[in-house]
């Protein structure tokens, strides 16, 4: 995923800026295309293989295209909202703390 350059430096210093940390994982036994839509601020377009997981960074509005290719055909894009896929941390304990129990 891209930043446009001015928005790189406002993600950074400013906390009034309204992103959202996302999730997607390809369970399918096929190749997906994911696109970032709805979202003037941050581009994202890539393919996923079988088994593979995203995580992603977008403004709540965005939404998630997904065509998934099943035998050489590229399948009717399916689009879930990014605030569904947005992953929520605790702040409570750290990685090595929940991998520990």
């Amino acid at each position: 995923m891209r930043l446009n350059s001015s928005l790189e430096e406002q993600v950074k210093t400013d906390d009034t800026f309204q992103h959202i940390l996302c999730f997607h994982s390809n369970s399918t036994p096929y190749l997906q295309i994911i696109k970032l839509i709805n979202s003037q601020d941050f581009e994202l377009e890539r393919v996923l293989f079988p088994q593979e997981r995203l995580m992603f960074t977008a403004v709540p509005e965005a939404q998630l295209e997904i065509t998934t290719g099943q035998n050489g055909l590229n399948g009717r894009p399916e689009r879930i909202a990014c605030d569904r896929l947005q992953v929520h941390v605790s702040e409570s304990c750290s990685y090595s703390e929940s991998l520990a129990s």
